[in-house]
């Protein structure tokens, strides 16, 4: 059991030393992936607990969560001497649109069927509106196939008009849905995959985490600390993420045979549910105190990767 906690220290050193997790970013991770299921809200003196460990400082803290407020990611709430703070309303919309791609990916059928943005007047529109387009869109998953039309491989069309919207370009948009007619006779979307999207990147990204992770999960199977499990859970989930917002997600037909992004995906639901009964243990023993605002755990975090009782969660079992 010492020889495990010993190892994953280890592990969990050197991740923070080479690779320190940014705390805007991270703030955001743990209010989705662990605050958020049990009731949304955290006193800042226990936020700074929690990721104080994880490399982050109190004054670097203070100062990203302050940033987070004024950026409209986090409201707070004054108490006294006290702060509370919980993701705002866009935060917590942009949350719940993530949430999908970091824990459950997508369906694995696809009937050929894309959606295309495309903005006419992009030609005229300003350098920082064309820039704000472009990563949002981005972000979403689309890919630039041509100045102005951006393409994603499947029906997306909600995720478009809530980018047109919040950029107010909706009256200036088209949203399509298309199935190309070519037939293997002419050019096809699909063949403009390394134009459109950096797919060697993101694979290079899955690459390393599955380095990175693999060890973490061989020495978490056996005795470690709730401290620790918390770690390995906040490190994992906040890489994971990070990699899995800049993949398009392409449907399997569109991907290499051996894309690494499949085995990443397993081996993150598996190291998910081999550390998160401890990892909800220390969240119990550091946050239970103030039963006014830590609840106990929303259903739907036990159908995370496939649900508890899925094939992840039991082979972490195993």
């Amino acid at each position: 059991m010492q020889d495990s906690q010993s190892m994953l220290q280890r592990l969990i050193h050197s991740l923070l030393e080479h690779n320190p997790p940014r705390a805007k970013s991270l703030c955001v991770t743990l209010l989705g992936d662990a605050i958020g299921p049990h009731g949304g809200s955290i006193w800042l003196s226990d936020l700074i607990e929690l990721v104080t460990p994880l490399g982050i400082n109190e004054r670097l803290l203070r100062t990203s969560v302050f940033r987070l407020v004024a950026q409209n990611w986090l409201q707070s709430e004054r108490h006294g001497r006290r702060s509370l703070y919980r993701l705002s309303e866009q935060g917590d919309e942009l949350t719940r649109q993530a949430s999908f791609r970091i824990y459950d990916g997508l369906p694995t059928q696809w009937d050929g069927d894309w959606t295309l943005v495309i903005l006419p007047r992009f030609g005229n529109s300003s350098l920082s509106q064309r820039g704000a387009v472009r990563r949002e869109l981005i972000w979403a998953g689309f890919g630039a196939i041509a100045p102005g039309i951006f393409a994603l491989p499947r029906n997306q069309k909600t995720v478009a008009q809530k980018v047109l919207n919040k950029l107010k370009l909706s009256s200036h948009a088209l949203v399509l849905c298309a199935h190309e007619l070519n037939d293997g006779n002419g050019l096809l979307i699909s063949s403009l995959i390394s134009q459109c999207w950096d797919l060697e990147g993101v694979a290079a990204q899955y690459r390393k985490f599955s380095e990175t992770f693999g060890p973490m999960l061989e020495a978490s199977n056996q005795g470690i600390r709730p401290s620790q499990a918390f770690a390995v859970r906040a490190l994992t989930i906040h890489e994971w993420r990070r990699i899995i917002l800049h993949d398009p997600q392409l449907p399997v037909q569109m991907l290499p045979a051996d894309w690494p992004g499949h085995a990443a995906r397993e081996l993150c639901g598996r190291l998910y549910w081999a550390v998160f009964d401890l990892a909800e243990e220390h969240l119990d023993q550091l946050l239970s105190q103030d039963p006014a605002r830590y609840q106990a755990a929303k259903p739907y975090i036990y159908e995370r990767f496939g649900g508890r009782n899925g094939p992840l969660g039991k082979k972490a079992a195993a």
